[in-house]
């Protein structure tokens, strides 16, 4: 009976799924994760597994199994191809039952990836064998898993549909790889306020020896309590982290507190009734009132970049470089310049050569904050711009919603040079617009009116324009 029960126990499955790869080109994987193999052949990825079930388990009960599995290799697929894998685009399956010593999976030799030419060989092998220590096991897959759960959402969305829950998974992200860090935020916090107390001790109350020591011990734990107190800021933390893996600058400190707002605001429940909508028209009210497709881009590379110094490795670092250089700086530089606009020239403002400002960068934070400042302002600022540098199409999406915006300016030369510019753009086709028109609904969702533009197009001007 004994032999029998053990026999059943030590059968082994042989499981297989295989993928269509349609979308991504020149791939190339081949690597190992516990008991599955992963490798492309031709067009595609084939994952096999195998498993001993327990004995009164069948063979179709092998999906049970090999999913934890699964669902890692998807997730670091995932990330080093920036590219959705689920378990819905599986194209077929195979379920094999092995004899004793048979082993049908294909031999790894070594591991490989490399993605249009771009060998992520040497990264991919340092996640698996951080995948091996059983302290970073669990933290590394569950990045990895919200990573890929945050693209899945996106690629879901119809119409930003589930880009809300898309920011919280990333943002979830940012918090799980703070909270590894915290201990060391607060004993490096510790030796400054330390460091501080002994040198005031000395230097300004001119104590020594037992004073000295008395004054530091009694002030440390209320200067504790009011600079760091028992939790920082979630904005603090993950400052704290970009600083320590050099990724802290004015531009990211701006865009952590940006995406900190956002957060709070769907997190917290901010009202999200909207009177106008634009199309494409969404089945929801989205509570981020921002451009979510922006804000989603910036803050899935950036926790792809986060992830990837956290474990050492090279991954998303052009792709950081890139976002990272389209950012814009903080609200407190912008207010700056558009208090003293006498320091830039006109061309600085379509090449981002003071602080990464442009023309464009100023008309979406006026947009977005046209409590704090008003569109005189603005215009005083890119004035000189329009009226300096000529609209083509290679400037034409810095310059259009500028010029539409101060097609209705009292100053007549700016007015012109700005009416001419969206008439060029029209013509062309420059802006990329399905029909000028959504241009008004545009701004009219933001309660903005642009009265010129409304009046060209009724009249119209639109159809002259295409015409001449």
């Amino acid at each position: 009976m004994v032999c029998e029960l053990d026999e059943k126990q030590e059968r082994v499955i042989f499981y297989r799924d295989v993928y269509d790869l349609p979308s991504i080109d020149d791939f190339i994987v081949e690597f190992k994760f516990n008991d599955t193999t992963v490798y492309t052949k031709g067009n595609q990825l084939i994952v096999e597994s195998i498993k001993t079930i327990d004995s009164i388990d069948s063979p179709l009960e092998i999906k049970r199994y090999t999913r934890p599995d699964l669902l890692v290799v998807q997730g670091i697929l995932c990330y080093f191809t920036g590219h959705l894998f689920t378990i819905y685009e599986i194209k077929e399956g195979e379920t094999q039952i092995l004899e004793r010593g048979i082993n049908p999976s294909k031999n790894i030799e070594c591991t490989i990836f490399s993605l249009e030419g771009l060998d992520q060989s040497k990264d991919l092998n340092s996640l698996l064998e951080k995948l091996k220590d059983s302290r970073f096991k669990t933290l590394i897959i569950t990045l990895l898993d919200r990573w890929r759960k945050a693209l899945y959402m996106v690629a879901e969305s119809e119409v930003d549909t589930y880009h809300d829950e898309a920011i919280l998974t990333h943002f979830h992200i940012l918090e799980l790889l703070v909270s590894y860090y915290y201990n060391d935020f607060k004993e490096e916090a510790n030796e400054e306020i330390k460091s501080f107390l002994t040198l005031f001790s000395s230097e300004i109350l001119n104590q020594s020896g037992k004073a000295r020591e008395n004054t530091i011990n009694s002030k440390l734990r209320i200067l504790k309590e009011v600079l760091i107190s028992d939790e920082a800021s979630i904005a603090t933390k993950i400052n704290y982290f970009l600083k320590r893996h050099s990724m802290l600058d004015e531009h990211t400190y701006s865009l952590v507190n940006k995406i900190v707002k956002i957060r709070n605001s769907i997190a917290h429940g901010r009202m999200s009734y909207k009177e106008k909508l634009i199309w494409p028209l969404p089945p929801f009210f989205n509570i981020s009132s921002i451009d979510t497709q922006m804000i989603i881009s910036q803050i899935q590379i950036l926790t792809a970049r986060a992830i990837a110094v956290h474990l050492g490795l090279d991954s998303w670092k052009e792709a950081w470089g890139f976002i990272h250089n389209t950012l814009p700086p903080s609200d407190e530089v912008l207010m700056n310049l558009l208090k003293s606009p006498e320091q830039i020239t006109g061309s600085d403002l379509i090449d981002g050569t003071y602080r990464n400002i442009t023309v464009e960068s100023l008309v979406d934070y006026y947009i977005d904050n046209r409590s704090k400042f008003s569109l005189t302002e603005l215009e005083q600022v890119i004035s000189k711009t329009l009226i300096e540098i000529p609209i083509n199409e290679e400037n034409s999406a810095i310059l259009f919603l500028a010029s539409v915006l101060l097609s209705d300016s009292d100053n007549e030369e700016l007015s012109s040079i700005s009416k001419n510019n969206v008439e060029l753009v029209h013509k062309y086709d420059w802006y990329g617009y399905s029909n000028i028109k959504d241009i008004v609904r545009y701004f009219d969702f933001y309660d903005i009116e642009v009265k010129w533009l409304y009046s060209w197009i009724e009249d119209g001007g639109h159809i002259e324009a295409k015409r001449s």
